[in-house]
């Protein structure tokens, strides 16, 4: 792997939606993508990041591995590079640092890239083939709205293909249904256009955290350790409640705001003023209903030894 450099590679074709960028993975993964890729959605990734190494206790690897030199990272849908930058401070620098996405566009600038993290555009559902039995650890978090079911078993083929022996898989995702003693919340509209667009038009698994158990099992892989931890939304938590919301919620429905339009918005709202409206009230009822939660769960795997 080589450094990138580059903002917007080219046969990655961009359209201006209502102001955001979005980038065509037609070349990659064969469908949409589905969040923007801009200045905007680089910082929801980077607060996004942040709020899930606060929910697991800043533990960046929960997998029982030592990284030793000339070991191999990767972090799949890495994004803004949060999580990976933020492991560069722990861990050796002999270590070697890998980040892929479908864009290089919100990848972390050159200045503020150690030497020994690479970023490069790559999918997760076709490595290398000369990356096989040679890393030791497989990071990836949320590509619960970027992948269909086939593409997730592949995307599992692959990791498993290119770990060594004995090296290690970590996976965070989230459970698509709300945590709430409140029905208003837990079937609002924006959750609604959130299904219809992924169920609907993108056909991706939102029910991932049902699936990945069985999934990684027939993948090949061992040893199989499941954490789930609840992450407070909305101002009845305090400070950390309202980052919870705006980093696990809020800004997500805010982000998908232009596809949903394009689909005349399945009937549910009318215009972007009822869609911004849709969202508002979503995090008013956030904010009034204690005990609101999402369910944010962590798979962690092994590949035998042998």
């Amino acid at each position: 792997m080589t450094p990138v450099e580059v903002l917007s590679p080219p046969g990655f074709p961009e359209s201006e939606t209502d102001q955001r960028y979005f980038i065509s993975s037609e070349g990659l993964t064969a469908s949409a993508y589905l969040l923007p890729a801009d200045d905007e959605e680089r910082k929801r990734l980077d607060l996004q990041s942040r709020v899930i190494n606060q929910n697991f206790d800043n533990q960046l690897i929960l997998a029982p591995i030592t990284l030793n030199s000339g070991d191999i990272v990767l972090d799949s849908g890495t994004g803004s590079g949060h999580w990976l930058l933020s492991l560069a401070k722990e861990v050796p620098k002999t270590v070697q640092l890998w980040g892929i996405d479908i864009s290089p566009r919100m990848f972390p600038p050159a200045a503020s890239t150690p030497p020994n993290a690479i970023f490069a555009p790559n999918s997760i559902t076709s490595l290398p083939e000369h990356w096989t039995n040679t890393l030791s650890l497989i990071h990836q978090r949320l590509l619960v709205v970027a992948l269909s079911p086939s593409q997730w078993q592949t995307a599992l083929s692959e990791m498993f293909r290119t770990l060594a022996p004995g090296g290690w898989v970590q996976l965070f995702e989230l459970h698509y249904m709300l945590v709430s003693p409140s029905e208003a919340l837990r079937k609002h509209k924006v959750f609604a256009m959130r299904n219809k667009l992924c169920y609907e038009v993108r056909h991706v698994v939102m029910d991932i955290v049902d699936h990945l158990p069985s999934w990684l099992e027939q993948a090949g892989f061992v040893n199989l350790r499941i954490e789930k931890r609840y992450l407070p939304l909305g101002s009845w938590a305090g400070e950390y409640g309202t980052l919870g919301l705006e980093a696990s919620a809020t800004n997500f429905y805010r982000a998908i705001k232009a596809p949903v339009m394009a689909e005349g918005g399945f009937g549910l709202v009318k215009n972007g003023e009822e869609y911004d409206a849709a969202v508002d009230d979503f995090v008013r009822l956030c904010d009034e209903t204690p005990e609101t939660y999402r369910e944010y769960w962590a798979f962690i795997a092994q590949k035998p030894v042998a």
